[in-house]
């Protein structure tokens, strides 16, 4: 099975963002979305490049079994929505169960082939994508949620890096950990972008937005900024951003990767009020070259 350059899985369609960006860097997606609501809505946002056959949407699960599941619809944040109860009623927001289709991962792969980027964003069920992978080709670029975990979890570092370590463990030898806030590529010591986009969101804080030209300073040098302009596309909150050589920052080997990410989670819950799972970084990962 060769892999097909100008194809891209987003997996996790959620409202198209992702899907967005990929179509107009000229690619053919494949999108996949549990969500019937999200899922018809993402049919009629981009019926036309449906109809001209550079995007299929596939209304399905990434599920340990095909067939028929329980899938949890978070009502108020649907980005939340998962085939995990606990992380569908974060902050006690209200839930409710529907029955989805399911499909294994590795199914998705011999109808499709295999893309050139796959990014994957399911909200605790990604590994079961990298699960499937031992038995195709695999994407030259790939991202990943670094960890997702419910209110009452207790994750560690250790088991927040069995991620990378299953990367690793499928070939893939360069990596970068993405601050999805800002979009930083995360790195010790910190890049110049890094302590830019620092500088940026100190400028957008309180004490400084009534300062003349704070704003007009802040968005020269806020990284998600900066990545619009070079890229030409406003990155929404909650989208996976750029990928692959557009992503900022170096690529990490292994070590370097794993000793960025204990080293950002130790300082991030280091603070007694942080939430368990706000700790929002994807890894992106490229085979060797």
């Amino acid at each position: 099975m060769e892999i097909q350059k100008d194809l891209i899985f987003d997996v996790g369609m959620h409202i198209g963002q992702d899907t967005e960006f990929y179509l107009k860097q000229g690619y053919r997606v494949l999108a996949i979305e549990a969500s019937p609501v999200l899922a018809e809505a993402g049919k009629q946002k981009f019926a036309r490049e449906i109809a001209g056959g550079r995007l299929e949407i596939l209304n399905v699960g990434i599920f340990e079994t095909e067939g028929v599941a329980d899938f949890w619809i978070c009502e108020a944040v649907p980005e939340w929505n998962s085939f995990n109860r606990e992380i569908a009623s974060r902050d006690g927001y209200p839930h409710h169960a529907i029955p989805v289709p399911t499909m294994h991962f590795g199914s998705i792969l011999k109808k499709y082939g295999v893309p050139y980027y796959l990014k994957v964003d399911i909200e605790g069920c990604d590994q079961l994508c990298l699960k499937d992978l031992p038995s195709f080709p695999r994407p030259p670029y790939l991202s990943i949620e670094s960890e997702c975990i419910g209110d009452r979890d207790v994750g560690t570092a250790e088991e927040g890096l069995e991620a990378l370590q299953k990367l690793r463990d499928l070939g893939y030898r360069k990596f970068k950990l993405v601050h999805q806030e800002t979009l930083v590529a995360l790195s010790v010591p910190r890049s110049l972008e890094h302590r830019l986009d620092r500088w940026g969101q100190f400028l957008r804080s309180a004490p400084c937005r009534r300062l003349r030209g704070a704003g007009r300073l802040s968005r020269l040098l806020l990284q998600r900024e900066r990545l619009a302009r070079r890229l030409n596309w406003q990155f929404p909150l909650a989208s996976t951003g750029p990928w692959g050589e557009d992503t900022p920052g170096k690529w990490l080997d292994y070590d370097k990767a794993a000793q960025v990410y204990c080293y950002y989670r130790e300082q991030h819950f280091s603070h007694p009020s942080v939430r368990a799972y706000t700790f929002w970084c994807d890894w992106h990962a490229k085979m060797a070259s």
